[in-house]
């Protein structure tokens, strides 16, 4: 688990309060970790390797003459989340929320990680403040609303033991694997009930969908026409398998393939 944010967003907060002492230095200063810290938890008879890494700041933010310094923190910072099955972004609720967690977060999906968002410091908010915090996560984070997000203190450790109910949820959806026959009934249902327009007077036909792979999810829908299929549609999909499969906080990929020659003749062959 990668826990990864801004500077001062309460990261090495939170592992003290799941470790239940002090072994990460925290400061009110920015920039106290500097390099990812390795920390083994366990908790209701499961074990977590818990990441913490440096904080991220906006290129304006960084002094001059630190440059190298802050590249070497985000590339370290990559190494974490490649590394993690479930990235935890952690933001400052009484900062609010902002385009840097964006680009921060961005890093986690390019590399398909599942992720948890931790609105910290809500113990210094009221409930109205509190409200507007998570409107703006919703606003600026939009290009994620699959996501898990919840509120807490690492200070006070209320909201602790949600969120790290929520990274297990997502670390099983991040490995879960659907059966094909199973698929593939759904995605007749799906076909049925709302079948993909038509590209030049002529709808794609659809043979069949698998599931090629796990961590993340990953989905091959074999077709006629890939290229005809409207990124409408192909939204729709992922949306339609999210609902029937539960994929908790996990970035889910389809792909579309042409039918090819070798499955063509076998199907021949089968009808002679």
């Amino acid at each position: 688990v990668a826990v990864i944010g801004r500077p001062n967003a309460g990261k090495s907060s939170l592992i003290n309060r799941l470790l239940g002492e002090d072994r990460l230095l925290v400061d009110d200063k920015p920039g106290t970790t500097r390099d990812p810290i390795d920390t083994l938890i366990e908790r209701g008879g499961k074990r977590y390797l818990f990441v913490d890494t440096a904080g991220l700041r906006r290129k304006a933010k960084v002094a001059k003459g630190r440059d190298a310094v802050e590249a070497m923190s985000v590339v370290k910072a990559v190494r974490a989340i490649e590394r993690a099955e479930v990235v935890v972004l952690m933001c400052d609720a009484e900062a609010q929320v902002a385009e840097q967690d964006a680009k921060i977060l961005g890093l986690a999906m390019d590399r398909g990680r599942g992720v948890v968002i931790g609105l910290n410091k809500v113990d210094l908010l009221d409930k109205e403040a509190i409200a507007t915090t998570q409107q703006k996560a919703h606003d600026v984070l939009h290009f994620v609303p699959w996501a898990r997000i919840t509120r807490l203190s690492a200070k006070t450790g209320k909201g602790v033991d949600r969120l790290l109910s929520m990274v297990s949820e997502v670390r099983e959806s991040f490995d879960k694997r659907i059966p094909t026959g199973e698929l593939n009934r759904f995605f007749e249902s799906v076909l049925v009930g709302h079948p993909p327009p038509t590209q030049g007077g002529k709808a794609p036909r659809f043979y069949y969908i698998t599931q090629a792979s796990a961590r993340p999810p990953t989905f091959m829908v074999v077709t006629s026409h890939p290229d005809s299929i409207h990124f409408s549609y192909q939204r729709y999909v992922i949306n339609a398998i999210r609902k029937a499969f539960g994929f908790e906080g996990v970035p889910i990929r389809v792909f579309y393939r042409r039918k090819d020659r070798r499955e063509k003749k076998k199907k021949r062959q089968r009808r002679r």
